[in-house]
């Protein structure tokens, strides 16, 4: 048991406001990792537009959830919808943002095609050119579309810092969940190809973040409790991750505390993959 007092300064609640006066777009900021980054983001002082893809009268009603916790909060949010894996649908959304608050300086993306029992034990080696490019039409091609629809507008003040999500099985591979993990590593491969350009050409710090397995809703539902035992036996920490640890690590990247990181995949697997 820990001897610090209760009212221990390293207890308090309390933001740094290490990003007042940004502008932030998160997208799938309505559920799991996204929102937990849309909530810190909007806690250390950026203005925060939510992203959700309105493919489901739920995935509207959960963002203005994350929306108006922010605002609850004395902190300026909103609601963006795009289909993301439509270019058209996300620029125009990211026009929206801009419009608002006149420029966009961060974004993380956090939008990817949900997994079930059923899809994330798929055999490999049967998989349709749809169900293949399923996966890879929300993770990657929506995380390129928006590269592509804010780079332009960070390119106006020279700074913006874009952060992508991969996963830590893309570094060893893995046969569950494939189509799944080459979409992750499609991003993954993007930040090491394009970082150098963007920073150069547009004064855009450009990471990736390669998660290990999270304590989410989203992917408890695929295991039994037998099979999430087991799964986490192998985690030298010995539990799986939050998606608060995962937003502080975005949040690192999307500040000035990582003015001299560039290009690299951060991996947050509680001690699965070392590199």
């Amino acid at each position: 048991m820990s001897n610090l007092p209760p009212n221990d300064p390293r207890f308090a609640d309390k933001s740094e406001r290490r990003l007042e006066d940004e502008v932030a777009i998160i997208t799938g900021g309505n559920g799991g990792l996204g929102e937990a980054a849309a909530l810190l983001f909007g806690k250390e002082g950026a203005k925060v537009a939510v992203h959700y893809s309105g493919l489901s009268e739920t995935s509207a009603t959960r963002a203005a959830d994350v929306v108006q916790r922010l605002e609850n909060s004395g902190r300026e949010a909103i609601s963006i919808r795009a289909d993301v894996s439509s270019y058209s649908d996300v620029s125009k959304a990211v026009d929206q943002v801009v419009g608002k608050w006149g420029k966009v300086t961060l974004l993380s993306c956090f939008a990817g095609l949900q997994a079930d029992t059923s899809t994330w034990n798929e055999d490999p080696l049967e998989l349709s050119d749809d169900d293949l490019f399923s996966a890879i039409r929300v993770d990657f091609l929506g995380s390129y579309h928006f590269v592509n629809a804010c780079k332009d507008y960070m390119k106006k003040g020279r700074y913006g810092k874009i952060v992508l999500i991969s996963s830590s099985p893309t570094i060893n591979g893995e046969e569950a969940g494939f189509k799944f993990i080459l979409a992750k590593d499609l991003n993954r491969i993007t930040v090491k190809s394009l970082a150098g350009k963007l920073i150069r050409d547009y004064g855009i710090y450009l990471n990736v973040i390669a998660p290990g397995t999270m304590d989410t809703h989203a992917n408890r539902k695929n295991y039994t409790a037998e099979q999430w035992n087991e799964l986490i036996r192998w985690i030298p920490l010995g539990r799986a991750g939050k998606p608060e640890e995962i937003a502080r690590v975005a949040l690192f990247l999307s500040s000035h505390d990582s003015d001299y990181v560039v290009g690299q995949t951060v991996v947050v697997d509680g001690g699965e993959v070392r590199l």
